[in-house]
Formats: C-alpha cells, structure tokens, sequence
C-alpha cells in the first residue's frame, strides 16, 4: 500500500530544489492552479477506481495490512503532525491548547501526545460533544464547550495563570479564536495559525504581540516528512484510531460524504470520511 501526496511539484524550481515543494510555482494539485492542459482528460482526482500518477508524484510507502480507511488519514495526521510539532514546536512537557475539535485537530491532538507533551487542552461547539471525547481518549487532559465557559478563562485557572506554551487554531471561519490564542499563550510563546478565515480581516489589539514576545506562525499544507511520521504513527497501532473513521462511503455517494463532512447534513455528524471505490 502506498500513500500519494495530495500536489505535484515540479522538482526542478528554485523552491522545490531548496526543499520547499509544497509552494512550488508550477504545482499541479490541491494548492496549485487546477488541471493544465496537459492533464485534461485524465484521471487525476481521487473519485475514481483508478488514479493516473504524474512522474513527479511524491509516493510514501505503507504496510499492506492497514485498512484503506485508516491507511487515508496519513493526510488529516500528516497536518497534525507538522503543524503541532514542526510549527508549534511541541515536544515532552509542553502545554498545549487546540482550538477546533475536528479531524485535524483530533490528529494534532493525538500528535502532541505522542511527542510527550505537558497539559493538552482542546475546544469545541456544544455540536461537537462526541468530538471532544474522542479528544480525551487521543490525549486531551482538559476539553472546553466554548459556548458554556470563557475559554481564556478556563485556560488560565488550568495553567496556574501562566497560560499555555503553544496554541494551535484550526477553526474554520471563526474569528473570535484567534482573539482568544493571542490571550491564553504564556509570554514568549507560539500561535500556529491554520484555521482558514474566509479573507475576512480580523480585529487585533498587535500590541499584545509585541508586549507578549509572540511567535505567529502561517501552517501552509504537509510536507513529505510530516506524512512520513503520520504514517508511522499509524503503523504503530498506539491510537484508536478506528474511532475517528465515522463513515465510509462507495462513488455513487461522494456528493454526500462531501456534505456530510462540511456539516450540511442534518441529523448525521462526520470526523473521518472515506470514499471507498467498489463499496
């Protein structure tokens, strides 16, 4: 078995050749400029029985023995692995707060305590209850409904007032938890911001920066190591990991596994979606 990262670079530019691929300018893939020409009409997408891989695909190999829907998830851990541990620095002892309590968050979550780290705290919705228990069993000491209680509040009474070493914020769209991760991080400390915010500008007090001595961080896609440890994260079999995966689905159901993870789909709640040809 075999995991495929999700954009093609072209090996040969001044950022790939500097180990920066992911921005490649000539990318093909999730982050480049959709299909080129010279891919029209093939299968590139991964809603199909079958993939055409491009000569530049970044190929990672995995056991054979993995399910297919957990052999998937290298993607979601991949994001937990190098935005918590690569950007935020998380290593043994380190307090951490992530904000959003969806896959990537579970699998930063998760991440963080495979490095070792200190106190980990994880946020949510009153939606998100089953999402914030799975969030303990992958490692979270503390878990905060942010409709019922501050979270800077809960973050401070749970560090002895100091606050936390490295925030991670991974909400979509939301702009009240960048707010909140400026004030709940200890001095001198780290943001990693990966939550997409829509381009809509955000309303910050920047002084607070400076006077705290802050590190903000943009997290920008996976990179080759990041899936690499993903993977052997889950070929060490130390996690539930079973328990994210909620819902798998064959090709005649993509729109709706699509919706189902968006959260468009009333009555049914997605972590982990697979779509599974020949199901």
């Amino acid at each position: 078995r075999v995991a495929v990262e999700i954009l093609i670079p072209c090996r040969s530019c001044a950022r790939c050749l500097a180990g920066n691929y992911m921005n490649c300018r000539n990318r093909i893939g999730s982050h480049g400029g959709g299909n080129p020409p010279e891919r029209q009409g093939r299968l590139t997408g991964g809603y199909a029985e079958y993939i055409d891989l491009h000569p530049n695909s970044i190929v990672h190999p995995m056991r054979g023995d993995i399910p297919a829907e957990i052999a998937v998830m290298y993607n979601p851990l991949g994001a937990g692995v190098r935005w918590a541990l690569e950007y935020g620095g998380v290593h043994l002892g380190t307090n951490v707060l992530v904000m959003g309590a969806g896959q990537r968050g579970l699998a930063a979550i998760l991440a963080s305590r495979y490095a070792g780290a200190g106190t980990i705290i994880a946020t949510g919705l009153t939606r998100d209850a089953n999402k914030l228990e799975l969030a303990k069993e992958f490692g979270a000491d503390y878990t905060i409904n942010v409709e019922e209680e501050n979270t800077v509040e809960r973050v401070r009474e749970l560090t002895g007032g100091d606050g936390v070493d490295v925030v991670l914020d991974v909400t979509p769209m939301a702009q009240q938890p960048i707010r909140d991760a400026i004030e709940a991080v200890r001095w001198g400390g780290t943001i990693v911001l990966a939550g997409l915010k829509g381009h809509k500008p955000i309303e910050l007090v920047t002084d607070m920066l400076i006077n705290k001595a802050l590190t903000v961080k943009g997290a920008f896609s996976v990179d080759a190591a990041g899936y690499e440890n993903a993977i052997k994260l889950i070929e060490s079999g130390k996690f539930p990991l079973h328990k994210m995966q909620t819902h798998k689905y064959g090709l005649d159901d993509v729109e709706h596994a699509i919706k189902l993870l968006a959260g468009e789909v009333p009555g049914e709640e997605g972590i982990h979606v697979a779509v599974m040809p020949g199901r």
